[in-house]
């Protein structure tokens, strides 16, 4: 592939705000609500981690993702009591290949905000990513952070990889 192909190929993925509930040390987990949510709808995210100027794959980069409940409401925050096995939250490990992957349950909107999952996307030799990901397009939301969400053996699928830039 011609170097000004593979360039424009490797584009950084834009970064979004950290929002207020970012919690430091979520579990490893790559099931975020093992116990349900009360009939919300499934999802499975994968995506791969990769780094500029190449598109190279990240092995071992840390994925955290965190994001609200199907009403809108984040775990870990406030005075009421969390449910162990539906934290919503999770570090995750990238594979040899970059990957990541994991289930939950599609988060709902709340006032101001439409649907979103956080990421906070780090790997040595490499600027740290405070990120989003989007399920519709909205005023100001990078078409890059918009990702189709479609029903896949009894489930919602998306894929949502990230480009990493150099630090």
């Amino acid at each position: 592939m011609p170097v000004l192909a593979l360039a424009q190929q490797c584009r950084v993925t834009p970064r979004d705000a950290l929002g207020p509930f970012y919690v430091k040390g979520a579990p490893s987990q790559t099931e975020l609500c093992a116990s349900g949510s009360g009939g919300s709808q499934k999802l499975a995210v994968s995506g791969r981690v990769l780094g500029t100027p190449d598109c190279a794959a990240l092995a071992g980069a840390l994925v955290e993702v965190w994001q609200a409940d199907s009403r809108g409401d984040y775990t870990q925050v406030g005075a009421k009591q969390d449910d162990p096995g539906c934290l919503l939250r999770a570090s995750l490990r990238c594979d040899p290949e970059g990957r990541y992957s994991f289930r939950t349950v599609l988060p709902g909107e709340y006032p101001g905000r439409p649907r979103h999952i956080h990421y906070r996307v780090s790997a040595k030799g490499y600027a740290t990513l405070v990120t989003q990901l989007y399920f519709a397009r909205e005023r100001g939301v990078a078409d890059a952070l918009v990702v189709k969400a479609v029903p896949k053996d009894g489930l919602l699928a998306a894929t949502f990889d990230i480009m990493l830039a150099r630090s």
